[in-house]
């Protein structure tokens, strides 16, 4: 097992200690992005109030990460952000009570009521978009500019001909250069997707 997928499986053994930099920066690192995406959906916040949301779900994970237990038969770890976040912005908009809500020791019985099935709905689809964009920037790197760009031509329909003729390839290079490309991806997302452990 490598270095970073044992890490990514340990991150939330690692965050229990508040003070683990590396682990927290991983942490924010990964999750922000799709916690921006999850407020982004949420209509009733303007845009000016998306980040102190943000900061909000950030600072509950913090107090609250260390003394919370994974149990994967209650719900996925994302699913319980994506209630943290869904009632931090709740909260926000009504201006009640913002912090004192989250006092209580609600993470079980929480995960078990889970979100409304139209916002579990939002809070799926930007996770998908959310793994399928970081994997792309993941893998990016890997691959040659040339390699990238004939993914992309083909993946948004462009004919394989006309691809080879537009890069200078090869039309069987081009179909090589996908499949090298759908296969890095397509090993990234599943890892992405992969529950912490």
């Amino acid at each position: 097992m490598s270095q970073a997928k044992n890490t990514r499986q340990t991150l939330l053994i690692k965050i229990r200690d508040q003070y683990n930099d590396d682990a927290w920066e991983e942490f924010i690192s990964f999750y922000r992005p799709y916690i921006y995406r999850v407020v982004q959906n949420l209509n009733q916040i303007q845009a000016v109030d998306r980040e102190d949301i943000i900061q909000e779900v950030m600072l509950i994970a913090w107090k609250k990460l260390p003394e919370f237990e994974y149990q994967a038969q209650k719900g996925r770890f994302r699913s319980w952000l994506s209630v943290i976040t869904q009632r931090t912005a709740n909260s926000f908009y009504h201006k009640n009570k913002k912090a004192s809500f989250f006092e209580s020791d609600f993470e079980a019985e929480e995960l078990q009521k889970g979100l409304p099935p139209e916002i579990e709905q939002i809070c799926q689809q930007e996770w998908e978009k959310h793994v399928a964009e970081t994997a792309w920037a993941n893998i990016s790197s890997k691959f040659e500019e040339k390699v990238l760009l004939a993914f992309q031509k083909l993946a948004s329909g462009e004919k394989g001909e006309q691809v080879a003729i537009e890069l200078g390839l090869s039309q069987n290079s081009v179909y090589v250069y996908k499949k090298r490309v759908m296969a890095a991806l397509q090993k990234e997302i599943a890892y992405l997707d992969e529950p912490l452990r």
